[in-house]
């Protein structure tokens, strides 16, 4: 027995998911083409820093060299390309976990709004920024500023999103998310009202995604960026009435229309007991469901539930 267990199942996948899996053709074109003025304009910024950036380097190279006898070759220049491969880590055998660096924020719980995408997408960032700020004390950011203010770049609101138009959509407003004690959450959707929030810059956001069915490009985005954007199948009762343990079903749906539900993975382990290893993911349905808001997957186990299919990982610059 937990929260859930007066719900229907119908009310269950209503009201406590609300993943979009959408293919990137589908991914409303039309509403991007609309806010292209706004993208313009956030090139024209990034190119006039990168401008500036390069003359100040060129004078600081300069003036060292008038300072010092001896110099190395330096290369003032540097490019990041989200095609990247993704640095090869070398994570403990014993497991990883986020949550042990205070870089993760408390169980929020999303309520009765298919509000996921949202909160799994502020988890990532609010962990991202930690990250590069090496702050010990994680800002929660708000989820209900997704809700309300992204609709025009490809998410719906209550009725569900995706990360990558929610990044879009952070990008295109230049990188500024509200705090989660300025723009609260409703569990509903309402008029976008970030002018009198605390906003967060949190610069240059990079992302990318893993390659469907690919546990180890996940587990060395997780060790080398922070906690990861996933979607999962939830429709078995597994998750429905979890409480502890780590969930392996046997034939867990795992293709990209399957997916229906986001989180944040935060880490891996292995469980002696059960003999497997397990993923370590934050949920947004409170800190009374499972373990305090937390489950366990089994890792390594074909793409259990889809842990692969919808994940992206961020990094802020």
């Amino acid at each position: 027995m937990n929260n859930l267990s007066d719900w229907t199942k119908e009310e269950f996948l209503a009201y406590k998911t609300g993943l979009n899996p959408k293919s990137d053709s589908q991914a409303d074109i039309s509403n991007r083409a609309n806010n292209a003025e706004s993208v313009r304009r956030r090139l024209t910024e990034l190119f006039q820093n990168q401008y500036d950036l390069t003359r100040l380097k060129r004078s600081l190279h300069r003036r060292r060299n008038q300072y010092q006898t001896t110099t190395t070759t330096t290369d003032w220049f540097w490019f990041y390309n989200t095609t990247d491969a993704i640095p090869t880590s070398t994570p403990s055998t014993n497991g990883f976990d986020w949550r042990t660096q205070n870089v993760v924020t408390s169980i929020k719980d999303q309520g009765q709004c298919g509000s996921c995408y949202a909160f799994a997408t502020a988890a990532v960032l609010e962990s991202a920024y930690a990250i590069k700020t090496q702050s010990q004390d994680p800002v929660d950011l708000s989820p209900q500023q997704l809700v309300d203010c992204s609709t025009s770049y490809g998410n719906y609101g209550c009725s569900g999103g995706l990360f990558q138009p929610s990044v879009e959509y952070l990008s295109g407003e230049g990188s500024q998310m509200a705090t989660f004690d300025s723009y609260p959450y409703t569990a509903e959707e309402g008029t976008c009202q970030t002018t009198d929030a605390a906003m967060i810059d949190l610069g240059n956001i990079e992302y990318g995604d893993i390659t469907q069915g690919d546990e180890e490009g996940l587990e060395q985005a997780l060790v080398t960026y922070g906690p990861v954007f996933i979607g999962l199948y939830v429709g078995d009762d597994a998750f429905m009435f979890y409480q502890s343990g780590v969930i392996d079903i046997e034939n867990c749906p795992n293709g990209r229309g399957d997916m229906q539900h986001a989180l944040a993975l935060v880490g891996y382990g292995y469980d002696d007991e059960v003999q497997k290893p397990y993923w370590i993911i934050k949920n947004s349905w409170g800190e009374y469901w499972g373990e305090s808001g937390y489950l366990r997957l089994a890792k390594d186990a074909g793409n259990m539930c889809g842990v692969t299919t919808l994940a992206s990982w961020a990094t802020l610059n």
